[in-house]
């Protein structure tokens, strides 16, 4: 007999679900999308904080969109038996928003990374943006390739980008992929399914 999970079920963007799948995902045939966030000590102490104290400060206007738009994967984060009893099973319609916008913060972070270290030796943004997708299991539907380009172009200018193709840097993915680790932002899991790509 399989022991009850608990979990909260939150909204997020496609590409914020595979890299929860990717990173935290649990096997289960009777919940979809089951992923436990346990092991990443920062991520589990950002959503309990919402989880224990939640905000309503936006929660009429976030309530209209939840599921709408670009968050339309629908993720469910297992939760200790102690905190259902204690806290509760839902976040309120802002703790919802906030905890998917920390996670996109993250995915960006890990994103601009990636390009920018191979910007540097390619210069063509475009083969950056494809190898991301066969590094991170990510694809033109879970994370369009224009929403990258605005990204990029958003956080480098012209003469940044220069730069960064001018840089003499040894190209070394694994390193990145371990630094990315050190920081917290791929899990062990994560890094073992992206260095066997």
């Amino acid at each position: 007999m399989q022991k009850p999970r608990y979990v909260v079920w939150i909204h997020v963007a496609p590409y914020v679900c595979r890299y929860l799948l990717d990173n935290y995902g649990v096997a289960d045939s009777e919940i979809k999308n089951l992923v436990d966030i346990r092991g990443d000590a920062a991520l589990m102490s950002f959503f309990r904080s919402r989880l224990i104290k939640p905000s309503h400060a936006y929660d009429l206007r976030k309530s209209r969109r939840r599921g709408v738009g670009y968050r339309s994967e629908r993720m469910a984060i297992a939760i200790p038996g102690s905190w259902f009893t204690r806290y509760g099973w839902a976040l309120s319609a802002t703790d919802e928003c906030d905890v998917a916008k920390q996670l996109e913060r993250r995915l960006h972070g890990m994103l601009m990374a990636y390009l920018s270290y191979h910007y540097a030796y390619t210069g063509d943004l475009a083969a950056c943006i494809r190898s991301f997708y066969r590094r991170f299991h990510q694809t033109e539907e879970t994370w369009p390739y224009d929403s990258i380009r605005k990204i990029w172009n958003r956080n480098y200018t012209s003469e940044q980008k220069w730069s960064l193709r001018e840089a003499k840097i040894e190209q070394n993915t694994e390193k990145m992929l371990l630094t990315l680790s050190g920081f917290g932002t791929i899990s062990a899991k994560g890094l073992e399914i992206y260095e066997n790509d």
